[in-house]
């Protein structure tokens, strides 16, 4: 017997319900199990995400209802509602190979087992959705082959990705030296300040940036909070260059609190860090913390 006009409308609001909890699960999800320190801001999306799942939801519904009709000869196969159904069931299909293709390729580009061959492979697929993701995850992987790392960037890359290259322990002297002579932007440069590769030429080149070779105080700043922080926790800088990193006037706290917490660092210098921040009492008590450890 079929359903009712009535009893169909109930299964498509049940159906919209579980469409929107389950985005709404997902979405909570994926912010709780988040690293990232602004993740919380994800929450605000889950109506957003809700309301599509919902409306997803009763679109299949829709169809799995007009196909059931007409294989029992309720209506014919010609009816209009029988292109409305096939056009959503081929929406779901190419969606959803679309996503298997992307989790396929993203698994293989983040693994660092992944040999060479295979990353180099998965970067000449044809991914439909989400390509950036699986290029970032190319460009973070430790066993990212150099050439290819090479044409990420060659490729036109934007601030964020070569930064990633530039942190990458793969990435050949020449490519680190490339980027270092590019741009000075805090969120390109990020990365290749942290990397332990880099040259005593490469960490000089980074820590010469002044505030007349930035757009204005907030990169200065930034750059000071990313770049110069970065380098001052970087073993591979050299001394010289930490004692001036340790000497800048007025640092911001994060290259504060990387001076304080470095194992090179003199009492000096940590007592100097600690006193910067002015009124800042975390940042003396840190200080005050780490001075007290090495006994100065």
């Amino acid at each position: 017997m079929s359903l009712t006009r009535f009893s169909r409308r109930k299964f498509y609001w049940l159906a919209a319900v579980a469409g929107f909890l389950a985005a709404a699960a997902w979405v909570i999800h994926a912010v709780f199990t988040s690293t990232s320190s602004t993740a919380a801001i994800g929450l605000i999306f889950v109506p957003v995400y809700g309301a599509a799942a919902a409306l997803v939801a009763v679109a299949l519904l829709f169809a799995a209802f007009t196909f059931n009709d007409a294989i029992a000869q309720r209506i014919a196969w010609t009816d209009s509602r029988i292109v409305g159904a096939g056009a959503i069931a081929c929406a779901v299909l190419a969606f959803g190979g679309s996503v298997w293709l992307y989790r396929d390729a993203h698994a293989i580009a983040s693994n660092p087992k992944s040999s060479p061959e295979a990353l180099i492979a998965v970067s000449q697929r044809w991914i439909p959705l989400w390509s950036e993701d699986v290029v970032t995850a190319l460009a973070k992987n430790p066993s990212t082959p150099p050439k290819l790392l090479e044409a990420i960037v060659r490729a036109g890359a934007g601030h964020h990705l070569v930064s990633l290259v530039g942190a990458n322990p793969n990435t050949p002297l020449a490519l680190l030296e490339q980027i270092a002579s590019g741009p000075p932007a805090y969120e390109r440069l990020a990365g290749l300040a942290e990397n332990p590769k880099i040259t005593p030429a490469i960490a000089e080149r980074l820590a010469a940036v002044q505030r007349k070779d930035l757009r204005d105080d907030l990169d200065h700043r930034l750059y000071q909070t990313f770049v110069l922080a970065a380098l001052a926790r970087n073993p591979a800088t050299p001394q010289a260059v930490f004692d001036r990193l340790a000497a800048q006037d007025k640092p911001e706290y994060f290259l504060a609190v990387a001076v304080i917490y470095a194992e090179r660092a003199s009492c000096a210098q940590i007592r100097r860090a600690g006193e910067s921040g002015g009124e800042n009492q975390v940042l003396r008590s840190t200080a005050d913390s780490q001075l007290k450890r090495r006994g100065c």
